[in-house]
């Protein structure tokens, strides 16, 4: 038995050398270019302002009052206008006003107003601003005041952030070339599109029912008085 092993050994040995080692086959790397579509989200709606109206109360010399002007709801302030005035239509049917003259063509001058012998004198526009402003509200008069160097302040706080947002934007613009295949061109196209398609969307969304809920969270002039809107 032993004899029988010895010679299987031999003869695979011998096999082995007669047939010479045979190494492997080269290992091949293959790199291929994948280009991987990240999903941009669209960009946010442009910013809508709404318009404000500024009313600005000056402190001028006093003057002779020479009339009322009624603005409605019962409320009025005094005018220092020294002419009377008239109003016409012109060629292109925009009302004007004009100086009154007499048959002499001068000019009419109105008489000042007096109250218990004294002549009524109107200083300044705080009452008329008054009066236009209880008129707007339907209430009583309140206004928001703010100094120039307070407007001016503010007036640098937008421009900051103005500023943040453009700085914002271009560092969204800068990625999204870098990663979009379609380029910067391309996917500003596309965000139009997914734009519209939000803003169908938030009709939908936002469409009045008939169990609608009224919703009180918002600011209005009239909570900030401690009003009832409804």
């Amino acid at each position: 038995m032993r004899n029988l092993v010895i010679v299987g050994l031999a003869l695979l040995l011998g096999a082995c050398a007669t047939t010479g080692y045979q190494p492997l086959p080269p290992v091949k790397v293959i790199t291929e270019t994948v280009e991987v579509e990240i999903y941009a989200p669209p960009l946010p709606p442009e910013i809508q302002m709404a318009d404000i109206e500024w009313k600005v109360i000056t402190n001028t010399p006093c003057k002779p009052a020479t009339a009322k002007k009624n603005i409605g709801n019962g409320k009025w302030y005094y005018t220092t206008e020294r002419f009377e005035y008239e109003y016409y239509i012109d060629e292109k049917g925009e009302e004007k006003r004009k100086v009154k003259r007499d048959a002499d063509n001068n000019r009419i001058e109105l008489k000042p107003l007096e109250e218990n012998g004294e002549v009524i004198l109107s200083c300044g526009n705080l009452q008329q601003k008054i009066a236009e402003i209880e008129v707007m509200l339907d209430g009583d008069f309140v206004i928001f005041a703010v100094t120039p160097e307070g407007y001016e302040r503010m007036a640098a706080n937008l421009q900051e952030i103005k500023r943040y947002i453009n700085q914002q934007k271009e560092i969204i613009y800068y990625y999204r070339e870098a990663t979009a295949p379609k380029g910067k061109d391309g996917w500003l196209k596309e965000n139009e599109e997914r734009q519209e398609n939000q803003k169908e969307a938030i009709k939908v969304e936002t469409k009045p029912t008939e169990m609608e809920v009224k919703d009180d969270s918002g600011f209005s002039i009239g909570k900030l008085l401690g009003k009832n809107d409804e």
